[in-house]
């Protein structure tokens, strides 16, 4: 009854993590694609506050968006930063070794 179950099971994938460690380091690859879309996002947020509150002339209904734009991509960027340099602390603490973060190709 439950044969085709275990020759599923024999089948599978080489590439599933087997260990704790293995789990936590395809999370933090993931995190790696991630933070910088988050951090792209932040200084864009902040450069369109910058060039809101600028280009303002007077208004007080621009430069009040502009100010809440900048402000909110400097507490975006801090938040993503500091995100990121905690996870490299504690992988570098429960794990052996320093976490690299990984190159484009050349």
């Amino acid at each position: 009854m439950f044969e085709p179950i275990k020759a599923v099971a024999q089948f599978t994938n080489p590439d599933t993590p087997t260990t704790y460690e293995e789990v936590v380091i395809i999370m933090i690859n993931m995190l790696s694609v991630l933070m910088p879309v988050l951090i792209g996002l932040g200084l864009f947020l902040f450069i369109w506050g910058i060039v809101k509150f600028l280009t303002a002339q007077g208004s007080e209904e621009s430069v009040s968006i502009g100010k809440k734009r900048m402000f909110w991509g400097v507490i975006i960027l801090f938040v993503m930063v500091s995100f990121w340099g905690i996870v490299q602390l504690l992988f570098s603490d429960f794990f052996s070794g320093p976490f690299l973060i990984p190159l484009l190709p050349e």
